[in-house]
């Protein structure tokens, strides 16, 4: 298996040649980490900060533009070729010396632009001067930005690139999948953690400050974490509360992750306190719903067919059962490619991450969930979660 860098460009490389582009430019944070290792901070704290990393097919060159501020970043990091800075932030320097970064830095943003979109349009204009077909990342690129550059680019043909960037990440390198273990590893052991140290009386708020710093001294950084209890577990995705506390024969439903060198968990696990048969015959539903359809993943079998599984084993126990999906590919965004949901006609193949899940969501009553992650392998599915998936049991 080659290094992650090449394997990384070999991916690239063979879809900007099926999509037959000259230049391939992201935006989104997590496609230009990809493509150059940068973590843009900027974009993470403001969603209105455009940068862009504009990869030349030809010359095998990437060029970034980005806030002047990110400058000393990227030349510590060196995994650009050219660097486009934008704005009027301001550095000082040491009056006994700058250093050969210093001196980088003065050379890099001696050349200032007045917008990220006017030196993409310059990035765009020095690999291909007289036309090109240009593969442009949509997820962070303003709808006025875009109709700027068809105006003033006439010659290029620009062309949304979102799905290029999901079909470049499909497929994970070996190193990568190790990264996601490790993620999903320390969301696993902050949460049970977490439970241990649960008392009657403790609210969701609390409990998820628990799994925060269990996160925290493992090495990772808290990503989401959705801590319900009782008739808040319906509650898909929300906040914890500091009012909804654990009482004797309460559900509680975790749904959560971390974020370990850039790469995203998101596991989920239930909880009964005491007795609780109902919250047990749905689980025991759920569960089988989740294991059956981890067993039938192997290279070959579609998205689609595994949601199929998935939901008919689950309502062999609970009739009812509806659901529009039942997992998601995992990496450095938390949805990644393909969506195991109908219509979904995705082929699995060796080298995909997916996690599985079949949460159930009753208003009025509560909810259950279990959700694993799993690598595709060439003779089926492999765990990258480790702790059990059994309905976990509190005396307190």
């Amino acid at each position: 298996m080659s290094s992650l860098l090449v394997f990384k460009r070999e991916r690239t490389r063979s879809q900007m040649e099926k999509n037959s582009l000259d230049l391939l430019v992201a935006s989104l944070p997590e496609n230009i980490y990809y493509l150059c290792g940068f973590d843009n901070v900027g974009q993470q704290i403001l969603s209105k900060t455009q940068s862009y990393l504009v990869y030349n097919l030809a010359e095998d060159k990437k060029t970034i533009v980005t806030s002047a501020s990110d400058v000393p970043t990227l030349l510590e990091a060196g995994q650009v070729d050219e660097i486009l800075a934008v704005g009027g932030f301001q550095f000082s320097y040491c009056d006994q010396g700058i250093g050969p970064l210093g001196e980088k830095l003065q050379k890099a943003i001696e050349h200032r632009y007045p917008s990220a979109i006017e030196a993409l349009k310059s990035a765009i204009l020095a690999a291909c001067p007289t036309g090109g077909r240009i593969g442009l990342d949509e997820s962070r690129t303003p709808i006025t930005a875009w109709k700027w550059l068809e105006q003033e680019l006439p010659h290029h043909e620009l062309i949304p690139a979102a799905g290029i960037f999901s079909q470049i990440r499909l497929i994970k390198h070996p190193d990568e999948i190790a990264l996601i273990q490790r993620s999903a590893n320390i969301a696993e052991d902050a949460m049970y953690e977490a439970i241990d140290q649960i008392k009657l009386g403790m609210s969701e708020y609390e409990i998820a400050r628990l799994f925060a710093e269990g996160c925290g001294k493992r090495g990772a950084l808290p990503f989401f974490c959705v801590i319900t209890i009782d008739e808040r577990a319906a509650y898909s995705d929300t906040i914890n509360t500091r009012t909804q506390v654990v009482k004797d024969g309460s559900v509680i439903r975790f749904d959560l992750g971390c974020i370990y060198e850039s790469y995203r968990s998101d596991i989920a696990r239930t909880v009964v306190v005491g007795n609780n048969q109902k919250a047990e015959d749905y689980y025991a539903a759920i569960l089988e719903g989740e294991e059956k359809a981890i067993d039938a993943i192997r290279p070959g079998v579609t998205a689609e067919e595994i949601f199929q599984i998935a939901l008919r084993t689950t309502q062999e126990k609970m009739r009812h059962y509806q659901r529009h999906h039942c997992g998601h590919g995992i990496g450095i965004e938390v949805y990644d490619p393909p969506s195991v949901a109908p219509g979904d006609k995705t082929v699995l193949q060796e080298g995909m991450t997916l996690n599985v899940e079949t949460p159930y969501y009753e208003i009025g009553w509560g909810g259950v969930q279990v959700e694993d992650t799993v690598a595709v392998e060439k003779d089926g599915a492999r765990y990258l979660t480790k702790s059990s998936r059994k309905l976990i049991k509190l005396s307190l």
